[in-house]
């Protein structure tokens, strides 16, 4: 079951979807109101004052369709935030990050589940990505510690059902006294592809050919980059990833991986279609038709 209690924090204004060509002044000056005393970074004010101002019936349709991804449900608003933080990180954008990562803390993360999110996406983002979340919120960390008490009856972060964390399940059994890939690493690196996405990617093959120190040193960070977060935000957040770069054998690896550890189709597929729902339009989905034929079946 889904979770769906409404989020600790003031609740939005109405927005009439009946009508969906039109904005009326309190319409208009009610959502600008909300999003100005959220206290949050405002780019949310001027970016819907933006729609509001010159394209009314757009911002309402982007409304609209926002229900899909987030308000109310609290478990869609914490993996889209999931989501954003790995993009936002990529992409640098400052005021981004540090909004999702308030966000999340109002639903209950805490500052080392936060840092889970930062330190798997710098196998992406590299030392850039570091530097990005820094300037966003690297001089509030020291003094957020976890996030304030939330109400009695109030749950922490919320997740579909089966998430949960398994630090173990990154581990294929390398063995760390030594930066060289020994025979036995080969065989458990093999066996846990194989266990899991059904093949061993030809990324890692091509690696393990050329350039073995790297594969190990690389897979012993991805390994340790999540703890206490549930084990299944790595292929959500992958299926953000590849389907913005296009990747189609990044996509399907990310998938399968969804699918060895209990993420069910519907949630595949909104981690699909929120991304390209916010970043990459119609045009992303290609990757995913290419990718994906069969595996949500």
């Amino acid at each position: 079951m889904i979770a769906t209690k409404p989020m600790p924090e003031r609740t939005p204004p109405p927005i009439d979807f009946e009508d969906l060509d039109t904005v009326s002044d309190d319409e208009r000056d009610a959502r600008l109101i909300y999003l100005w005393r959220d206290r949050r970074p405002l780019y949310n004010v001027y970016a819907e004052a933006l729609m509001l101002d010159y394209a009314p019936d757009y911002w309402k349709r982007a409304r609209w369709g926002i229900g899909m991804f987030g308000q109310p449900n609290r478990v869609a608003v914490v993996l889209l935030a999931v989501q954003n933080i790995h993009s936002y990180t990529m992409l640098g954008w400052e005021t981004g990050i540090r909004n999702e990562s308030d966000n999340l803390r109002r639903n209950g993360a805490t500052r080392a589940q936060l840092m889970e999110l930062v330190i798997f996406t710098q196998l992406y983002g590299g030392m850039r990505g570091l530097g990005h979340t820094y300037h966003a919120v690297g001089d509030m960390l020291p003094v957020w510690g976890d996030p304030p008490a939330l109400p009695s009856d109030y749950d922490a972060l919320v997740w579909p059902q089966g998430w949960a964390p398994d630090a173990e399940a990154f581990k294929c059994g390398l063995d760390l006294s030594t930066r060289k890939l020994t025979d036995p690493d080969k065989s458990n690196l093999t066996a846990w592809y194989e266990r899991t996405v059904g093949y061993v990617p030809n990324s890692v093959m091509w690696a393990m050919k050329y350039d073995p120190e790297f594969v190990k040193v690389n897979r012993a960070k991805w390994e340790v980059a999540i703890k206490t977060l549930p084990k299944q935000v790595v292929p959500y957040m992958l299926l953000r990833h590849h389907t913005i770069t296009g990747n189609r054998d990044g996509l399907r690896e990310a998938a399968l991986l969804a699918k060895a550890w209990n993420i069910t189709p519907e949630w595949i597929v909104k981690g699909i279609t929120c991304s390209a729902y916010y970043f990459t339009n119609f045009e992303g989905l290609y990757a995913a038709h290419d990718a994906l034929d069969g595996i949500l079946d």
